[in-house]
């Protein structure tokens, strides 16, 4: 794939190809976006057109041909080992970078924020004094994670969730068969992420939503020992669990668009009745306490929080929040 096909990142792919026409790539990038919207396809586009003979992706030259047969010496991919990128993986990137006088490497540092503190501090040397005919391309969607001396020795390039319609154009090329129903939710539920979308796709959605929604429509009604009971029961699988945090910020959020009457705005709609009933059980203030904890709920399950813990204070907090 070149720059140019690159879908709706117009501002990113423009900086980058006019980098490349200019003969002013610079030494370090930090991509940084939601998962799942280009990040990685960007930075290897980028990279073919870095290494093209004629600058322009053109698919015809040697060096364009040996990027198409994944052979090519001048692109290198680092990735967490595991749950982290670590110590060791630094010291042998910054020996193979010795080579980069004789071609030019590009590193494409996929998931950067998840180095380690050792890790970080080795890399940062190297963009320090940034050795010759080498670009290192980080890619992260934790921007916050990153050190901010690493941060300032690179050139940020933001990327933007996509559209609803490009997700959804994204399923339909690359599904046999399109259920309308099914692709209507993934696309609301992926936000932007054609990552997220095609995972959703082959995840147990429908049987999974039908039953997670049928504890969100009980809870109101629900004692505390109840509550507590449900949480014992939940399914301790983190694939899962990131599913039904999914299912369960539509659900607040299409409550929150009945309480606002934007009733054209809800998602589940075949649960309308249910709704908005339990809309008039909660205020707004409630509404975004719970959507805020479901959010603050993703980055817990990265630092590999206990889900049975997450989903116990979870779930008591959305039924406190029906008595505000």
């Amino acid at each position: 794939m070149r720059l140019a096909d690159i879908i709706e990142q117009k501002a990113a792919v423009q900086t980058l190809q006019r980098a490349v026409e200019v003969d002013a790539v610079a030494h370090a990038y930090l991509f940084h976006g939601s998962s799942g919207i280009g990040k990685t396809t960007t930075a290897v586009s980028f990279a073919k057109q870095i290494l093209c003979e004629t600058k322009s992706a053109c698919g015809q030259c040697s060096e364009c041909l040996k990027f198409e047969r994944k052979n090519h010496p001048g692109l290198r991919m680092l990735e967490p080992d595991g749950a982290a990128i670590k110590i060791d993986q630094i010291r042998v990137l910054r020996e193979q970078v010795q080579y980069a006088n004789e071609y030019y490497q590009i590193w494409i540092i996929k998931d950067a924020h998840q180095m380690t503190v050792q890790a970080a501090n080795s890399f940062l040397k190297l963009l320090e004094e940034p050795p010759q005919r080498t670009v290192f391309i980080l890619v992260t969607d934790n921007l916050q994670q990153i050190l901010p001396t690493i941060k300032s020795r690179c050139q940020m390039i933001g990327f933007r969730r996509l559209s609803d319609a490009a997700v959804a154009q994204a399923l339909e090329n690359r599904t046999a068969e399109v259920d309308r129903k099914k692709l209507a939710l993934i696309t609301k539920m992926a936000q932007g992420s054609i990552g997220k979308a095609l995972e959703l796709w082959d995840s147990p959605l429908f049987e999974r939503r039908k039953w997670v929604i049928e504890q969100l429509v009980e809870l109101p009604r629900m004692s505390v020992v109840e509550v507590l009971g449900l949480s014992m029961r939940w399914e301790e699988n983190r694939d899962l669990f990131d599913l039904d945090l999914r299912l369960m910020l539509q659900w607040y959020r299409d409550l929150w668009c009945l309480k606002q009457g934007l009733k054209e705005q809800v998602n589940n709609i075949d649960y309308l009745n249910e709704l908005s009933v339990i809309c008039q059980k909660y205020n707004l203030s409630a509404l975004r306490q719970i959507t805020a904890a479901i959010v603050d709920i993703f980055s817990q399950l990265e630092r590999n929080a206990r889900i049975r813990f997450l989903v116990g204070n979870l779930l008591l907090q959305m039924r406190k929040g029906v008595l505000a």
